[in-house]
């Protein structure tokens, strides 16, 4: 009896465990950085509503980051910050971490340019 209980508990466990391995994090599959995809980067606003940005934004991931695309600014000045104390939801995407600020969170000025945190 006791060995048919092991049993039933083992086997329990390693189907829990298949099927939490199998569980994909939210949207890691929508999309690609395949540039030749059907869900790659030219598409990702066509995706979902919320993404609609992508497709006509131009500050967004993925950014190619190879030496002759970078071009160094050796006088940016000043990075000037203005932070505000504001609740936050950290949340692991599967292909990022998106960091969600509540509210007025403040601001960043780089190179003259604001960027609102949100």
């Amino acid at each position: 009896m006791k060995l048919l209980v092991l049993c039933a508990i083992s086997l329990v466990l390693a189907l829990h465990a298949g099927l939490a391995a199998s569980e994909e994090v939210e949207d890691a599959s929508e999309f690609n950085y395949d540039p030749r995809s059907k869900s790659g980067p030219a598409r990702w606003g066509d995706i979902r509503e919320e993404w609609r940005t992508c497709s006509n934004g131009s500050m967004q991931s993925p950014i190619d980051l190879t030496s002759e695309n970078v071009q160094v600014v050796a006088h940016l000045g000043r990075l000037n910050r203005s932070y505000e104390a504001s609740n936050a939801t950290l949340k692991n995407r599967g292909h990022d971490i998106m960091l969600r600020w509540e509210g007025v969170a403040g601001s960043i000025y780089v190179n003259g340019t604001q960027y609102l945190l949100k």
